[in-house]
């Protein structure tokens, strides 16, 4: 089976590209706190879902940062969206960092390593992009969470209660 990830971005994803995209993430919506068809921006940090539908700010958002797309048999499976030369003033030490604000894989390809796959093209991006990476995920991720440690993430904060009294766990890993 054919697997290829492009890189792509902001501003350089096809319209058949970004169609496959926002279909993909209306199928994995739900499974984010808020769900992401109810989230006004890929940093929003208030839980209340918006009012109306924003699946459309939400979406628009992310075409505007780098996106990874993991095609196999010309269909989009996965994806991993991050923004470069990002500063989180509670982790200073790491500096500039790109920052990865979702990454998913399609329900129906799941356990066949495809994130693991994103995670592996994000490490060897050029050397033009910061060093670190950063991301957060939520306590109860453990699959997520047992994938980052085996790339070589590291916790680097813990954020009781961030989300739907769930922990976020912010991990960082230097490329």
């Amino acid at each position: 089976m054919a697997t290829e990830i492009l890189w792509r971005p902001p501003g350089k994803m096809t319209q058949s590209e970004q169609r496959s995209l926002e279909s993909l993430v209306e199928e994995v919506s739900d499974e984010f706190v808020p769900p992401l068809t109810t989230r006004s921006s890929t940093t929003q940090a208030v839980l209340a879902s918006a009012s109306g539908s924003t699946s459309s700010s939400y979406f628009h958002e992310l075409l505007t940062q780098h996106c990874l797309l993991l095609i196999e048999c010309d269909q989009l499976q996965g994806f991993l969206s991050f923004r470069t030369f990002h500063r989180d003033t509670r982790l200073p030490q790491i500096g500039i960092c790109i920052y990865v604000s979702i990454i998913s894989v399609r329900p129906a390809a799941r356990g066949r390593g495809l994130a693991r796959l994103l995670y592996q093209k994000l490490l060897r991006l050029p050397e033009t992009l910061p060093a670190w990476i950063l991301l957060r995920t939520r306590s109860t991720n453990t699959h997520h969470l047992h994938l980052l440690d085996t790339l070589g993430f590291k916790r680097l904060l813990t954020v009781p209660n961030d989300r739907d009294r769930v922990d976020g766990i912010y991990l960082g890993c230097k490329r």
